[in-house]
């Protein structure tokens, strides 16, 4: 593959995964009227700066043929008609169309600004690790959280969205640890670690999504290395996280928080979920072919409540009470096909294929109970889904142009004394 290009948005996009997850905080964010810019939105910005100084670079620009090119034709049928369905709304302000196409656009657009940056084996190992890192930084948030105010009686649920990630890092681990250059010791310790940091975070999707994740991951594996890695890390933890959670009185809040889910009936933030979905299937109904439009604002139990432009507790609904049925099937078109035409497909090339079965492992798992959960109607959770994708592209584009390793063995070289005999002799010309 191509050698790194000296403009490259590689590390951009590492670092507009990571703030996306780790720093999306308070803390990091500066209010602009209603719009909100945080970390990552600079990052977005920077990385089509780097686009813009590479016009000159004919390679950059160069259309892709095939299913590359359909894809993203498809993407600027989709954002050319999401901002002319903007332009003009009535009572909606600018800000607010903002925050809404921001939202779409990291998606929408991420794959295709970066894809052609991941071109080398090297800059695969960059992506995991700025994942891995992430989590770690999370786990660490997060820990660092429950230490101030851990409490049996009161336990704290952590709702940081980075959490989301975690499972990501931990099947990392799994597939490229020697890729991320860390020894089996390391690899246990750092795994644990995140671990520890999902279970007292108390949310039940995401120990869903590690355990779907993780035993998808071992039944892709190549080979039984994935799969004993696997029993020799979840099954020593699981025994040892049990004995201390029931020694510090942890284990009754475990088993009240998984098994609850019976009980949402009882839950007032479940009444107030179902009452938001009410309300934005009720907008949908008004206009259900073209929606409401971007930066609607609409609040359930009046304006001291939820707004549902921003709260929402389903992706769909969130994008049908905003963009229609029409603005919906384009927005999610892309990225559907995206994970479609890159990950059910084998790839010839072994490192290829080890991304491919990593990425099944994980992304469609996260995207779509995160979506069920309205991750995709927040910003840093659809700047992490743009990583995603175009990690996903990136694979397609690499098995055009990659190589694949010949698997026979070189045909031995002659010894040298065959070679004299086997060499004729030249007769001089008279």
């Amino acid at each position: 593959m191509n050698s790194h290009r000296r403009l490259s948005t590689l590390h951009l996009l590492g670092l507009f995964a990571f703030t996306a997850l780790a720093l999306n905080d308070d803390h990091f964010i500066l209010g602009v009227g209603s719009f909100k810019l945080s970390p990552f939105d600079l990052l977005f910005v920077a990385m089509l700066g780097v686009k813009a100084l590479r016009l000159a670079d004919p390679a950059a620009y160069a259309l892709p043929r095939g299913l590359l090119g359909l894809l993203l034709g498809l993407q600027a049928l989709s954002v050319v008609y999401l901002l002319l369905v903007s332009v003009d709304h009535p009572g909606i302000e600018t800000g607010d169309v903002a925050r809404d196409l921001r939202i779409v656009f990291y998606f929408l657009c991420t794959p295709f600004l970066c894809y052609k940056d991941i071109d080398s084996p090297a800059a695969y190992a960059v992506l995991q690790k700025y994942i891995v890192a992430a989590c770690l930084a999370v786990a660490t948030l997060m820990l660092l959280e429950q230490m101030q105010g851990f409490s049996v009686a009161n336990p704290l649920r952590n709702v940081r969205l980075g959490v989301w990630a975690i499972p990501f890092g931990v099947v990392s681990l799994l597939h490229f640890r020697r890729t991320l250059n860390v020894s089996g010791p390391k690899a246990y310790a750092l795994t644990v670690y995140m671990l520890l940091a999902l279970v007292f975070s108390l949310n039940r999707s995401q120990y869903l999504q590690l355990a779907i994740s993780v035993m998808i991951a071992v039944m892709l594996g190549a080979g039984p290395e994935i799969r004993r890695r696997a029993v020799l890390i979840f099954a020593p933890a699981a025994v040892a996280g049990v004995l201390v959670f029931a020694s510090i009185g942890y284990l009754d809040v475990l088993a009240n928080r998984i098994f609850s889910v019976e009980r949402l009936d009882e839950d007032s933030s479940y009444g107030a979920r179902i009452q938001e979905m009410q309300g934005q299937m009720d907008f949908f109904a008004e206009n259900p072919v073209f929606g409401k439009g971007a930066g609607f604002r609409s609040w359930v139990m009046g304006e001291n409540g939820f707004e549902l432009s921003t709260f929402a507790h389903n992706s769909w609904a969130f994008y049908l009470m905003k963009f229609g049925v029409v603005g919906t099937i384009m927005i999610m078109l892309p990225p559907l096909l995206i994970l479609l035409l890159t990950l059910l497909k084998r790839y010839a090339h072994p490192g290829l294929e080890l991304h491919r079965r990593y990425l099944l492992a994980t992304a469609p798992i996260y995207i779509f109970i995160d979506s069920l959960s309205g991750g995709l109607a927040y910003a840093p959770k659809t700047a992490f889904t743009g990583f995603l994708l175009c990690y996903c592209l990136s694979l397609m584009r690499n098995a055009q142009i990659m190589p694949v390793p010949s698997t026979t063995p070189p045909a031995p070289s002659p010894r040298p004394d065959a070679a004299r005999r086997a060499t004729p002799r030249v007769i001089p010309h008279a």
